[in-house]
């Protein structure tokens, strides 16, 4: 089967890689991400995956610039007020939408549309995502939103658990001396996660 599959990170293709690759599938990699925050770690996670693609020897699909503004978009949040978010964003939590699950469903729901949409116009018979690995995303949702975009714009969605090999994708990542990032990656996954850190609760990403 073709698949063109959404790419996360470098440290979360390597086991749906392998997995399906041994199984005879055609994958195509497809980077977008507009979620993650700033953008010195966007360019860490996407050369990370860049040294991974040429090792390896698969395609990555990417749009060449990085687009914040996509992201802040699916919560109304306009142009001229992203810049005061990424400097201190002043009573974030308050809103329900920006805390998780709230937040991580329409992230998804981006994500995942574009490479439905990807998919079906360069003439793929399904999609997936490499978020299908990580224990810290909400799997029942993913799997949800990828089956709702499969039917809209009909083309399959590639729905496995990959979560058993999370800790085995980990221990290759260190091995190939991936970048491993510390969080999800927007703006605010990054204030919880340096928040649980202030505390001592923190165990990384």
């Amino acid at each position: 089967m073709k698949i063109l599959l959404h790419i996360c990170c470098g440290n979360c293709a390597l086991y749906p890689f392998k997995i399906l690759i041994s199984e005879g599938h055609n994958l195509t990699g497809f980077w977008y991400n507009p979620n993650i925050h700033p953008h010195d770690e966007y360019n860490l996670r996407l050369e990370s995956l860049n040294r991974l693609s040429e090792k390896w020897k698969f395609d990555v699909i990417h749009t060449e610039k990085y687009s914040p503004q996509e992201y802040f978009r699916i919560f109304n949040i306009q142009d001229e007020d992203i810049q005061d978010i990424l400097n201190k964003y002043p009573g974030w939590s308050i809103r329900e939408d920006l805390n998780p699950p709230g937040r991580c469903k329409r992230c998804y729901g981006l994500r995942l549309e574009n490479t439905a949409r990807q998919a079906r116009q360069h003439g793929f018979e399904a999609f997936s995502t490499t978020l299908l690995i990580s224990p810290y995303q909400d799997f029942q949702q993913i799997a949800a939103t990828g089956r709702r975009l499969a039917e809209k714009h009909n083309v399959l969605f590639h729905l496995r658990d990959y979560r058993p090999y999370f800790r085995e994708a980990m221990a290759l990542s260190r091995e190939l001396g991936l970048y491993r990032q510390k969080y999800c990656g927007c703006i605010f996954s990054r204030v919880e996660r340096n928040r649980k850190k202030a505390k001592g609760r923190d165990k990384g990403y």
